[in-house]
């Protein structure tokens, strides 16, 4: 009874959201991970928005929210942070190479790591846009041991995984910003296509 009450709850909070959300955003997806667990949330931060879900699954609260801290859109399952869904970087210059520097200074890049930036086609988007990744030189790099083992990230954990889908997206309609996505595994609880410049 409490968890139905509290998706109840949850439902009622994202139709509300919707309904007081600009025109222009985006439409809510027409999927759920779950069609009785899950609800979709209008979440913003950073300067950006996007469609998020809040799951009850098992017994416990999946969703994607705003992290002032860390800057960036989280995935949490109850009060634990299970890692970093989206986040905005600036991209000096605009130009997607420079982001290099900036991971390096962040300790997230080896200054010697042989990765380069490659521009990938992961699904239709508007014009505009472009999808990249920042990978080895080397795609053996990737491959898993002889044992299956999972090798460490060459690039970091900004960089092309052996198990699962992460890249940044760029746009000429959000000059100077590079957003990162990690979408992992299976399908992440967020809609990437609706991740929006707020205005």
């Amino acid at each position: 009874m409490i968890r139905t009450g509290l998706m109840a709850f949850f439902v009622a909070l994202g139709a509300s959201a919707a309904g007081l959300a600009d025109s222009a955003l985006p439409p809510a997806p027409g999927w759920r991970t779950e069609a009785e667990g899950c609800s979709w949330l209008w979440r913003e931060g950073g300067g950006f928005g996007l469609w998020a879900e809040t799951c009850d699954i098992d017994g416990r609260i999946w969703q994607v929210v705003w992290d002032e801290g860390r800057a960036a859109f989280v995935t949490r399952r109850d009060d634990a942070d299970m890692g970093i869904a989206v986040q905005v970087f600036s991209s000096p210059g605009g130009e997607i190479a420079a982001l290099s520097d900036t991971l390096v200074a962040a300790g997230y890049l080896e200054p010697e790591a042989a990765c380069t930036w490659r521009a990938v086609a992961l699904r239709p988007a508007p014009r505009s846009r472009a999808f990249h990744v920042l990978t080895p030189y080397d795609p053996a790099a990737l491959a898993a041991a002889a044992f299956g083992e999972i090798p460490e990230p060459v690039c970091g954990p900004y960089g092309a995984s052996t198990h699962g889908v992460r890249y940044f997206m760029t746009d000429l309609r959000w000059p100077g910003r590079a957003i990162f996505v990690e979408e992992g595994q299976e399908r992440p609880l967020f809609d990437p296509s609706s991740i929006t410049l707020l205005r």
